[in-house]
Parts: C-alpha cells; sequence; structure tokens
C-alpha cells in the first residue's frame, strides 16, 4: 500500500476505488511516428514512378554494382536468375501486377533507380549503396504506380 501511495504522491494523482488506492501517471501517451527519423511521411506512401499498364512495356534493368545480380519475380514462377556486372537485361513478358527482387548473391545493399519513358519502356539503374537496408524489390501495381520496397 505504501508503494502505491508514494507513487501517487509522486505523480500527484491518485485514482480511488472502494478500499483500493491506485497511482495513475502522470505522463500522457503519445503515438510513436509511423515511419523512422528521416523519412518524409508526406512522400513514403508515392511511387517512385508511373507506367501504363494498358500499354505493353518494358523492363530495363542496368546493373552498375560491379557484382553479379539475381532477380527474380513473386509471381507463380519464382525461378531465380543471374546476370553479370555492367550488363544490362531487357524483359517485355512479364504479368501485372508483379514484384521484382533484385539483389546480390552476397546481399550487398543496393538502390533502385527508376524511371519510365514515354515509350513505356521502365528502366531500373541498380547501384551499390552505403545503407545497412537498401532496396529488395520492385513493386509493378496494376494501377501503374511503381513503389520500391
Amino acid at each position: 500500500m505504501m508503494a502505491v501511495l508514494v507513487g501517487g504522491w509522486m505523480s500527484g494523482q491518485l485514482l480511488h476505488q472502494g478500499n483500493f488506492v491506485a497511482a495513475q501517471s502522470a505522463f500522457e501517451t503519445v503515438a510513436l511516428p509511423q515511419l523512422p527519423v528521416g523519412v518524409d511521411q508526406a512522400v513514403f506512401n508515392r511511387p517512385v514512378a508511373r507506367f501504363d499498364p494498358n500499354r505493353p512495356s518494358e523492363l530495363v534493368i542496368i546493373n552498375r554494382t560491379g557484382l553479379p545480380l539475381e532477380y527474380g519475380f513473386t509471381d507463380p514462377r519464382r525461378a531465380v536468375f543471374e546476370f553479370p556486372p555492367e550488363e544490362t537485361l531487357r524483359l517485355s513478358n512479364y504479368r501485372i501486377p508483379n514484384c521484382m527482387a533484385i539483389n546480390t548473391p552476397m546481399l550487398a545493399p543496393v538502390q533502385y533507380l527508376v524511371s519510365v519513358d514515354p515509350m513505356n519502356v521502365i528502366t531500373v539503374e541498380v547501384r551499390l549503396v552505403n545503407d545497412v537496408s537498401g532496396d529488395h524489390c520492385l513493386d509493378l501495381q496494376a494501377t501503374g504506380a511503381i513503389f520500391v520496397n
């Protein structure tokens, strides 16, 4: 009982219910930020680029890592392929929506620089990055939005 009274005295608030006295914290509950520090909430949910899902598209991956890359779609095929450093890969027969994982076999962190030209060519330049997380998946959505996860 003494600990409860001391706690109540320190916080300045006591709750009385019948024969029981309970301390209530003087601290307010504050919601935690939804994203890590340094990530702008306003742009986090925006796509990095857009393509026209109603037209044929081509996906061009440029390997600028100096290392071989592994890639694969998360659709039912789930096959993993590899291509050498400083090479360019062109794909045109893929399902939408889909997510393409692009990584180094050693899991060195990479960054995707994504652009889409007027011919509906989605270009992804893959570079090494000095960041522990890096990019892992190119998310091509049915709406034409492209997200990097």
